[in-house]
């Protein structure tokens, strides 16, 4: 479609008359670019292959762990590596501030990795071996460390290496973004000050929570420890994670043992329960036992 030329555009000119315009006066247009939102470039290549280079001033950590850059929750991976000769070259992507992550700013090596939004596991790697750079797409692994910070589906390095590997194996970037949407941008709040409901349990949380547990067999996700005598599963929780009592949106829940749901962000004042420490008192026993008839 062939655009008018404006300046001779007589519909527009005839309006600049009626308001008093001088036919040879424009006016400028300034377009601002909220230096905060993704550009194209950025948003382009953070689904591409070869991620988006970053300084550490750029990634923030979110308040449940994770990493995002500008309006996008992200992951980071390293994209040059050494291979020494032993086939074991390939690193790990991050999604949380893990121990490692720490490590490497300690280091001063955090400036080595790039961010990515890919789904897929798939990355550009710059393997350096000999004096030599090969450049290509590479299956990564998430990080063990990272898992462990979120407690991702219950992982924790107290699982067996087995069992760690196994879940490494499943893990799915697709599945990890639904849980932490890439996405950062701002929601309308679902209520306002007039419509939010009291933060108290709801009447039926109680059959709720059974429920839960029982579909459970009765272990909490967090260690994996069993509950099932009906002596212990008293001291078998059910958390809400978003810390609204009324939201039992399945989602929202996760069945934890009393101490893992102490352990949780503002939930300290669970270790003023007595039972919290009766659990202490009896696990510690039960492992003394096993100890010494081992």
């Amino acid at each position: 479609m062939k655009l008018p030329n404006f300046f001779d555009f007589a519909p527009l000119n005839a309006v600049k008359e009626k308001m008093g315009i001088p036919r040879d006066v424009y006016g400028d247009l300034t377009v601002h670019i909220d230096a905060a939102r993704l550009s194209e470039f950025e948003l382009e290549r953070l689904t591409s292959t070869d991620g988006l280079d970053v300084t550490l001033d750029e990634i923030r950590v979110l308040e449940d762990g994770t990493l995002a850059f500008k309006t996008s929750r992200v992951l980071l991976y390293i994209r040059d590596v050494a291979d020494y000769g032993h086939g074991q070259f390939q690193p790990r992507y991050h999604v949380a501030e893990c121990a490692t992550l720490l490590q490497m700013k300690e280091k001063k090596k955090f400036n080595r990795y790039v961010v990515s939004t890919r789904t897929d596991g798939r990355f550009t790697l710059n393997v350096i071996k000999s004096s030599q750079t090969h450049t290509g797409l590479h299956n990564l692994s998430v990080c063990q460390n990272c898992l462990d910070k979120l407690r991702f589906h219950g992982f924790a390095m107290q699982l067996s290496s087995a069992e760690r590997k196994r879940r490494v194996t499943n893990f799915l970037l697709s599945k990890f973004f639904e849980q932490y949407p890439v996405s950062l941008h701002l929601q309308k709040p679902r209520f306002d000050e007039d419509n939010a409901p009291r933060n108290n349990y709801t009447d039926d949380f109680g059959q709720i929570s059974q429920t839960l547990r029982v579909k459970s067999g009765w272990r909490c996700i967090d260690c994996n420890i069993n509950l099932s005598d009906p002596a212990m599963r008293q001291y078998l929780h059910v958390h809400h994670r978003n810390a609204l009592k009324w939201d039992n949106d399945p989602r929202n829940l996760e069945v934890l043992c009393i101490r893992c749901h102490a352990n949780k962000p503002d939930h300290s004042h669970i270790k003023n329960d007595a039972r919290y420490y009766q659990f202490l008192r009896i696990i510690d026993e039960t492992a003394t036992v096993l100890d010494s008839g081992s």
